[in-house]
């Protein structure tokens, strides 16, 4: 049996004050801090990279378990903004700067806002299918590498963030449903543009609003649970705005959904690791996580505690 062992993540040491982007882009403050609900953002400096950041994240999850590197056996890194244009595939040089044993299997998956929970179902079903008992999912997506400087729909959004979860056969948290979602049709709401991003926020706003509710409650119904059965919902952090309305459209209980994107922003597949790696010091039972946005593409997973 495969699942989430433990989690630690990286934050650059480089800040933009959104207040003062805010002012910049002649934007009220109060709508930065009230809707968009962001008031500093993380951002990659000249020494930080996509490799680094993740060997950063691997290093602090060290400071919380014994890990020992010859006992990797697979490593994924999903990434839409690689290093060097993807290649070679950067989980290859994650696992050179880690030193890890050549019998190791090591590839990237390209998803945003949905990679993390996507990821996971990867990992644990190529570790499973392989025979494998450890493995390392990585997330790091540095916006900030493809943000217009002049447009404020995404300057005062996106930060950069990086994570790691240790996969293994003595997990603490395991699978019990998910679901996988995707409207090709509706991609160009969020795209890359002669290198440079690209949103419509008003649709991805829609998408979230229409689409996610429903997954969640499917997901639900399928592992014979009740919002009361859920510790915990940890949601794609988009906005304050679209979280707090997915969350009142969903019939979601306020107190079990944080919205802690202040000194974050929306780090894309990172940001739902961010929240994991909090709340699991609450040892919380049973974990629902939704992952929405660029694609478009969402995906809900149900993990609970192993007994």
């Amino acid at each position: 049996m495969l699942g989430i062992q433990s989690i630690a993540s990286y934050l650059p040491k480089g800040r933009v004050d959104n207040l003062e982007q805010a002012d910049r882009f002649e934007t009220d403050r109060e709508f930065v801090e009230q809707k968009i609900g962001v008031s500093s953002l993380p951002r990659f400096e000249a020494e930080d990279s996509v490799v680094s950041a993740s060997v950063s994240a691997f290093k602090n999850l060290c400071e919380k378990e014994s890990v020992d590197p010859a006992e990797i056996e697979c490593v994924v890194l999903c990434t839409q903004n690689p290093d060097k244009g993807g290649l070679p595939h950067n989980s290859a040089l994650v696992h050179a700067e880690l030193g890890l044993s050549e019998d190791c299997a090591c590839f990237d998956i390209g998803l945003g806002c949905s990679g993390y929970v996507y990821g996971l179902s990867v990992i644990q079903s190529f570790m499973a299918a392989n025979g494998m008992k450890k493995g390392l999912l990585f997330t790091c997506d540095p916006y900030s590498k493809i943000l217009n400087p002049e447009d404020k729909n995404t300057c005062l959004l996106f930060g950069d963030a990086g994570s790691v979860t240790l996969i293994s056969d003595t997990p603490r948290y395991t699978l019990a449903s998910a679901k996988f979602a995707t409207k090709g049709a509706g991609s160009a709401a969020l795209q890359k543009n002669d290198n440079l991003l690209e949103m419509n926020g008003r649709a991805v706003f829609n998408f979230a609003l229409q689409d996610v509710p429903k997954q969640i409650k499917h997901v639900l119904e399928n592992a014979e649970l009740t919002m009361d059965s859920v510790d915990i919902f940890l949601l794609h952090q988009g906005s304050r705005f679209m979280l707090e309305n997915v969350i009142k459209r969903a019939g979601i209980p306020a107190e079990k959904a944080p919205i802690r994107l202040s000194s974050t922003g929306n780090t894309i597949s990172s940001s739902i690791p961010l929240l994991l790696e909090k709340e699991l010091n609450g040892n919380p039972k049973t974990i629902l996580m939704s992952g929405f946005g660029v694609g478009l593409s969402w995906a809900t997973a149900i993990y609970t505690q192993v007994k």
